[in-house]
Parts: C-alpha cells; structure tokens; sequence
C-alpha cells in the first residue's frame, strides 16, 4: 500500500461513524472493520477487505461462539449440581433439627417429670415425717398432763 492510501484510511478512521457491531449477537467478539481499525492502528498497516488475514478473525470469533455454549452448559450444569447438593443439605440440616427438637422435648419432659416425682416423693416424706411428730407431741402431752395430775394427787 502507498503512503496516499494510509492517509486516505487514516483520515477515514479518523472521521469513522460510531464503532460497528461486533460479529457476536451477545456483544462478544470483533467485526472485520474492528480488526482492521485495530491492526492499522497497531502496525500503522491498511487491510483491505478481502485479505486473508481477516479469516483469522473470523475463526477467532467462531471459537467465542463455541466457547459462549461451553459455557452456558458448564453453567446450566453447575446449577443443577448445587441445586441438588443443596437440597439434600438442607433436607438433612431440617432432620437434624427434628431429631434435636424432639430429643430436646422429650428431655424436658423427662426432665420435669423427674422433679415432679422428687417434689412429690419429699412431700410424702414430709407428710409422714408431720405425722409422727404429731403422735410424739400428743404423747408428749399426754404424759404432761399425766404427771402433774399424779403429782397433784400425791
């Protein structure tokens, strides 16, 4: 190429309307136009249209596209994984809190029963222990009484 021609693409790509699409549906990759833009502006070298060169861009993107799928399946896939570890987690995460919660409650109540039955077996004990002390009071009197009526006599 002449120096006339760089000048010419130069001041085209100076003035150039806004940036083209790129050959990506998704925004991913570079337009032909791109590529030569961006090697005239690296290597100061203009590439015509039909310049081998430009396949390698082509192929470039080709493999993006392919790369866009990959990742799309790895994607779907690591999803449905997670989803699936995820949901048997937290399905043996809520077991585990049954089981706790009803070991727990059965416990309490075991619990309280067992202090309940203490409560009650003292009470038994202090309803006898009042009953002897109340016979042995009541003898106690008896033989008071029993003492001063014989000494009263004597």
């Amino acid at each position: 190429m002449s120096d006339t021609e760089n000048m010419e693409l130069q001041a085209e790509t100076a003035t150039a309307p806004p940036e083209p699409e790129s050959a990506l549906p998704d925004g991913t990759g570079l337009s032909l136009e791109h590529v030569r833009e961006l090697l005239f502006k690296a290597h100061k070298v203009a590439i015509d249209d039909n310049d081998t060169i430009l396949m390698v861009g082509t192929i470039l993107n080709a493999y993006l596209t392919e790369m866009e799928k990959l990742h799309a399946r790895h994607k779907e896939g690591l999803g449905r994984l997670m989803a699936d570890k995820t949901d048997g987690y937290v399905s043996g995460v809520q077991a585990a809190v049954g089981q706790l919660t009803d070991s727990l409650s059965s416990a309490s109540v075991e619990g309280v029963r067992k202090v309940f039955d203490d409560h009650a077996a003292r009470l038994r004990a202090f309803k006898n222990n009042t009953a002897w002390l109340a016979s042995v009071v009541a003898v106690s009197a008896l033989l008071n009484v029993a003492v001063f009526v014989l000494g009263g006599l004597r």
